[in-house]
């Protein structure tokens, strides 16, 4: 059993030992190949996508998140399984990435997602299912078929042609699966499903469109003078543009890529890690030596447009705030930015006097926000599965 100061005698009354916070990332090695649809978060912050942890050893998502992922693979089937019951398929889908969840992170009461995500989420995820199958219906065309092969002369094509065929092109150092490639006459069409929103402001949304074009560059490389055109297809479905000024943007920026990232070469975690608002998805933030070291910074922040910072916290655990009063729950903490902390709902968990704990994945217990300003809270409480529909993603204690 680990000691801390010397005294085995917890601080707090629980029976549960927390797992010893795992190691921050030093280093990294740079992948062979990369993909098309991580690429936007890849520029973002690397470490985000080159970090190679395990789905186990990160933090469960978001819920949000997951619904997301069960929305975006419900189409997919449906994609390719033709009219189908769209209910019957979301069902289907959902059974399942909710038993992998719970194999994943038994400790986080991930599902069910109908409930952690509430009730206005849940509402709003199927009726963007329900209008991507009713815009699949109304765009449905005839079967397409590739152009004979006399036409094609002695070439033959690279391109694979279907749902979900893998692209390769090593010169490039990518590797994708597009939802659809079809041959049409002369042209090569790409489709990328998506179940949520597509269009901003009534153009096609730049990450998606992005992610595009880096297959049409795919499919030029594999075969040159190919005419290729782009489409998002949700709700409705968009075509992506896709001529010079997007060709030589898109050319630069991988160029930039693989540049600085050599393949298999080893990068300091830290260096490659772009602390930002973007850490609060980030299912490898607890790992992470860039978030780990700003988001103290960020605790004493105030802003009138959201959150400060995610809701995490960790540092030196004091103890019962109310050691006489049985009904007080809350744990003290002091935080690493110096301030007193109150944790409800973790004294289920035993620490020893000195030890320190990390809690990733809270809940505030104080109104956010308060008079229209957002500050890292000073209050907060574990999420309970019967309350929240969600556990707390991660707790850890220091190690000895």
């Amino acid at each position: 059993m680990d000691q801390a100061a010397g005294d085995a005698r917890p601080l707090t009354p629980g029976s549960a030992r927390p797992p010893v916070v795992p190691e921050l990332l030093t280093t990294v090695r740079i992948p062979e190949r990369f993909s098309p649809s991580g690429f936007h978060a890849l520029e973002r912050c690397p470490l985000s996508q080159l970090h190679g942890l395990g789905e186990a050893e990160r933090l469960p998502p978001n819920p949000a998140a997951l619904l997301g992922t069960v929305l975006h693979e419900t189409v997919a089937r449906l994609a390719r399984a033709g009219p189908h019951d769209v209910t019957e398929v979301f069902n289907e889908v959902l059974q399942t990435t909710e038993e992998a969840a719970r194999m994943l992170w038994p400790q986080a009461g991930l599902v069910p997602l109908r409930r952690a995500v509430g009730r206005t989420v849940w509402r709003k995820g199927q009726a963007r299912l329900l209008a991507w199958a009713s815009g699949a219906a109304r765009h449905a065309s005839p079967s397409r078929r590739a152009p004979p092969r006399d036409l094609l002369g002695d070439r033959d094509p690279r391109i694979p042609t279907g749902r979900e065929r893998r692209l390769e092109v090593p010169e490039l150092r990518l590797t994708g699966r597009p939802d659809l490639i079809e041959r049409i006459g002369a042209e090569v069409h790409v489709t990328d499903l998506k179940s949520g929103v597509t269009t901003r402001g009534g153009r096609p949304s730049l990450p998606l469109s992005q992610q595009l074009w880096l297959y049409a560059t795919m499919l030029e490389t594999l075969e040159p003078g190919l005419r290729v055109r782009l489409w998002l297809h949700g709700s409705d479905r968009v075509e992506v543009p896709w001529g010079e000024p997007e060709r030589a943007d898109t050319r630069a920026r991988l160029e930039d890529l693989l540049v600085r990232f050599p393949s298999g070469r080893p990068v300091e975690a830290a260096a490659v890690a772009v602390p930002g608002p973007h850490c609060g998805a980030c299912p490898v933030r607890h790992r992470c030596p860039g978030y780990r070291s700003r988001a103290v910074s960020w605790w004493g922040q105030t802003s009138v447009e959201g959150p400060v910072a995610p809701y995490d916290v960790w540092g030196e655990v004091r103890g019962r705030h109310s050691p006489a009063d049985p009904t007080d729950d809350r744990t003290a903490l002091r935080d690493e930015a110096g301030r007193t902390v109150l944790i409800s709902g973790a004294a289920r968990w035993s620490f020893l006097p000195g030890e320190r704990a990390w809690f990733f994945g809270l809940r505030p217990d104080e109104t956010m926000p308060m008079h229209g300003k957002w500050v890292h809270p000073r209050s907060f409480r574990i999420p309970h599965v019967d309350v929240d529909g969600v556990g707390i993603q991660g707790v850890y204690r220091s190690r000895q």
